[in-house]
């Protein structure tokens, strides 16, 4: 999802990147209630005037006739904030800038809540809907305070159980995938689950790729969740190894590596570290995720990683990964190699310079020369 938003906001004032932090629901000032643009669908009906798709009283089993056409086209539900379950809320909040700050709302109808208290699954037709809004900022009595300001997007996903819509690239993995800009509700714009809207969900694949951790309408609240290479958090067992090097490979790889910053990398400190990359990359040869796999990445040209399919920028770069451009990326991903997709994904990278040495030096462990 944020790649996509990125790349449909471009220009706007909270494009949305940064870490979720769970927190209760927060309200601010509503949208002017005789304005459609970034409005709540409590408020508008569609943009182009033609009469909104009610939700009181809908349930799962209403979605296929009401929210869902033959094709497996979607229509974004009116009235959420009112007639729906409010499951839980996340802020992105970045408190050195205003760039990716946001509150994202999340909602559902009371029968896919009982449905998930009862068996733990998300029941066939179950509609979520997130409404990500912009965020305000001020130090107030209680403290710094964050509060939602216009809608930006509303992002929808539908349980289908049946596996109905095979070859439609909107649908897959269990769910349907959309999205609408706040400013034209009727109109949903991804055009591909997997490039455009999957990615963000990759931590949770194990929860059929939602955040419940973060909802305590059906979890009851749950903060032991952790990013992947939370340093914070013991570090798992990974539960696949790259291919074993040779003998004389092993001695030619370094322990530690030096990249242009001056720090010095410890491979097993990044081993745990990659935890946040190993989302979206292996480090098994040929093993391609939402990225390519990095198994040989120091000393492979940019773009080069047999069976993945790159971004025109990425392909046709001349950057070859050593340790100080691996650097150079990781510290500015959206400015390396202007226009690579990673810097739609994920534009925040690693900032600190240990952490990237220390991950710098696990990639040179698993590249033998």
């Amino acid at each position: 999802w944020t790649r996509f938003v990125m790349k449909i906001f471009k220009n706007a004032t909270y494009p949305l990147v940064g870490m979720l932090v769970a927190l209760s629901a927060c309200s601010g000032p509503a949208p002017d209630a005789g304005s459609s643009a970034n409005a709540s669908p409590d408020l508008v009906h569609s943009a182009s005037g033609s009469d909104a798709v009610g939700s009181k009283g809908v349930s799962a089993s209403d979605t296929f006739v009401t929210f869902v056409d033959d094709s497996g086209q979607m229509t974004l539900p009116r009235n959420v904030a009112s007639e729906w379950n409010h499951l839980g809320s996340f802020a992105v909040v970045n408190e050195g800038t205003q760039d990716g700050n946001g509150l994202h709302h999340v909602y559902t109808t009371q029968d896919v809540v009982d449905h998930f208290r009862a068996t733990g699954e998300f029941k066939d037709g179950a509609v979520l809907l997130k409404d990500v809004t912009g965020a305000g900022r001020a130090s107030m009595t209680t403290g710094r305070s964050h509060w939602a300001t216009d809608t930006a997007v509303w992002f929808m996903m539908v349980k289908d159980a049946e596996g109905r819509f095979e070859g439609n690239p909107l649908w897959g993995d269990g769910w349907g995938w959309a999205l609408f800009k706040g400013d034209d509700l009727d109109t949903q714009v991804a055009t591909d689950y997997k490039t455009d809207c999957i990615s963000c969900h990759i931590p949770v694949e194990d929860r059929d790729w939602i955040h419940t951790f973060a909802y305590p309408q059906i979890n009851g609240g749950d903060s032991s969740f952790t990013m992947p290479g939370d340093s914070s958090a013991p570090a798992e067992a990974e539960s696949s190894e790259p291919a074993a090097a040779s003998e004389e490979q092993a001695q030619q790889a370094e322990d530690t590596v030096v990249v242009a910053m001056g720090s010095t990398g410890d491979p097993a400190a990044g081993k745990s570290k990659f935890g946040q990359c190993a989302s979206c990359h292996s480090v098994v040869p040929g093993q391609n995720r939402l990225g390519p796999s990095l198994a040989g990445v120091v000393g492979r040209k940019a773009g080069s990683a047999e069976g993945f399919n790159y971004s025109q920028a990425m392909a046709s770069s001349d950057v070859v990964w050593s340790a100080e451009t691996l650097d150079s990326h990781l510290s500015d991903v959206r400015g390396f190699i202007p226009g690579n997709r990673m810097g739609q994904v994920w534009p925040v990278g690693v900032q600190d310079a240990q952490d990237r040495a220390d991950i710098i030096a696990y990639l040179t462990e698993v590249s033998p020369q």
